[in-house]
């Protein structure tokens, strides 16, 4: 069977001029991300984010039947998570967000979880499965975690001489830093324990972790949590890096970067075991019922007619 897995939008609110569509939103994929996806041979279609708001659209299907579906889901990354949304206070005035697909992404999260399908949550994706279990985000790196080591109130350790660089606006999907797997992590068995190196494009990270939820990887050079999995789970993982942008585009140079395939060979095999599942739930109930039918009297043709009048 070829999965089919659900992507969700990206949401522009206010595209800029020459676009065609002023006064208009927008949602997207990034098309790398599509390509990481369908290369291994599956179709990648993306989740329209529905206003509820707009009176057309209040007979929209359930969120579950469009979970029924899909096979799995990927979180895509982008803009900050509101932190109203994990009760915290913006760490600046401005800070870049967006509440509206917060909540699209979260009933979608909600969703696929409810239904024991496999989830994938990319940079923003793996923050917004730690804010779905309750946990909390670091809101800057530089500002709250390494000082945060200063001063003892994360981890107890001093800060690290040179901590890695986690962004950077001019060097983009051209930064790395490497991450080491812990011992007995998911990653760890598909890779190795490490070091390996990712493009790294966030200044957030995991702060309080959710509930149920390992850490999976970390930054060997500062400790920055790196990875995420609910092993209570049958898969449902958040990586901090981006693995679409680990594959080169038409005529760049190839990165130094960790092989992306291993991670979304493991989400597609529990996406074709839960399939699988549902498949054998699917044919043992039409066998039950075929016995059932089989098994039943015969109606009386006499009676079906009516009983002859005298």
């Amino acid at each position: 069977m070829t999965l089919r897995i659900g992507i969700s939008a990206r949401l522009l609110h206010r595209p800029p001029p020459g676009l065609g569509l002023p006064l208009k939103r927008l949602q997207y994929l990034e098309s790398t991300m599509a390509h990481w996806i369908m290369s291994h041979g599956v179709v990648a279609l993306m989740i329209p984010f529905i206003d509820h708001a707009m009176p057309s659209q209040r007979k929209r299907p359930p969120i579950q039947d469009l979970v029924r579906h899909l096979d799995g889901l990927v979180l895509q990354g982008g803009v900050d998570i509101d932190p109203a949304t994990y009760r915290a206070a913006p760490w600046q005035a401005g800070m870049d967000t967006d509440p509206i697909r917060d909540d699209y992404e979260l009933e979608l999260l909600r969703g696929f979880i409810e239904a024991g399908k496999p989830v994938l949550g990319i940079c923003r994706g793996a923050q917004l499965l730690n804010v779905y279990h309750g946990g909390t985000l670091l809101q800057d790196i530089p500002s709250q975690w390494v000082n945060g080591m200063a001063n003892g109130a994360i981890n107890g350790t001093a800060a690290p001489a040179t901590p890695a660089t986690h962004w950077d606006e001019a060097r983009y999907d051209h930064l790395t830093h490497d991450v080491r797997f812990l011992p007995g992590s998911l990653l760890d068995s598909l890779y190795g324990p490490g070091p390996h190196p990712v493009v790294s494009i966030h200044h957030q990270c995991v702060g309080e972790l959710g509930k149920g939820l390992v850490i999976e990887a970390r930054c060997p050079q500062d400790g920055v949590p790196e990875a995420i999995r609910h092993p209570g789970h049958p898969f449902v993982v958040g990586v901090q890096w981006h693995p679409e942008f680990h594959l080169p585009g038409p005529g760049a140079e190839p990165l130094v970067a960790m092989d992306s395939g291993p991670l979304m060979m493991a989400f597609l095999k529990a996406a074709l075991r839960r399939a699988g599942r549902l498949r054998r739930l699917a044919h043992g109930v039409s066998q039950v019922r075929e016995r059932a039918r089989a098994a039943a009297p015969a109606p009386n043709a006499a009676a079906a007619r009516g009983a002859p009048q005298t």
